[in-house]
């Protein structure tokens, strides 16, 4: 592969060149960086309550989650706030999983609930919440928890895709095309917290090698980068409540949805 900027540059008309179209064609980017409560919380809350958050090896405080449209707040109670501890907010991003997990170092397990959100970031510097339910009826607060941040998520991934639906038909008269096996749009997780939406065509097999190639759009006349397979390339996905996550090699994409996702691996 190459850098996505370069490879957009190199797509551009040439010096003294008619332009390629009336409009210009650009590579749709996102941020996920945005970490201020009141850009996060500009709209009221759909779903909040109290939780506790466990820092692991170090404390477990009480907080109140906040979930919104665009993000989440994580305000400290005020006992937390003596403590230390300050607000947290964070904008969703599509690179997200959400899963329940098991307590297995307190006596009193059967009154927790935990829950996680791992936030995956392109260097590994990812960032992981751990949250917790108690009392009798921590397990289903808990389901809802992770049922309300899963649709969250999704409906924030499904926003940043234009409409389109996945194909396995070449494109009359772009022979490049026609070893096409599947092709439709990915996000790609470019920097620590930069997405950048391709149009990504896998090739069939031939020579040992089969390749991934990511273009600026569906027209296929420009590739952004490319990322070649071969039977040492490793393939993986992560499974939980919620999940259209799945790396190739050292490259993160994220598909609009489980079935997306699925189809993806499957091919």
């Amino acid at each position: 592969g190459y850098p996505v900027k370069e490879a957009v540059d190199a797509c551009a008309s040439p010096p003294g060149a008619f332009p390629m179209g009336p409009a210009e064609r650009t590579l749709p980017t996102f941020t996920t960086a945005c970490d201020k409560a009141g850009t996060v919380s500009n709209s009221e809350a759909f779903y909040s309550g109290k939780v506790l958050r466990l820092v692991l090896g170090e404390a477990i405080h009480e907080m109140t989650l906040a979930l919104h449209v665009n993000g989440f707040v994580l305000a400290p109670s005020s006992s937390a706030r003596r403590s230390g501890q300050e607000t947290i907010a964070r904008v969703w991003s599509p690179f997200s999983l959400v899963e329940k997990c098991q307590v297995k170092t307190r006596q009193d397990a059967s009154q927790w609930a935990v829950f996680k959100l791992t936030v995956f970031r392109r260097e590994g510097n990812d960032r992981c919440f751990y949250f917790a339910c108690t009392g009798s009826n921590a397990p289903a607060e808990r389901e809802i928890w992770v049922e309300k941040l899963g649709e969250a998520i999704g409906r924030v991934t499904k926003s940043l895709y234009p409409s389109h639906a996945i194909t396995v038909k070449p494109i009359p008269g772009n022979r490049q095309t026609s070893t096409r096996i599947v092709a439709g749009y990915l996000l790609y997780c470019v920097t620590l917290d930069k997405v950048a939406c391709l149009y990504c065509e896998l090739h069939a097999h031939a020579g040992g090698r089969a390749e991934l190639a990511c273009y600026l759009d569906e027209q296929c006349d420009c590739k952004v980068m490319s990322v070649q397979l071969s039977e040492n390339t490793v393939v993986g996905t992560r499974k939980g409540t919620y999940c259209t996550v799945f790396g190739v090699d050292n490259n993160r994409f994220a598909a609009r949805s489980y079935v997306e996702k699925d189809l993806w691996l499957r091919a």
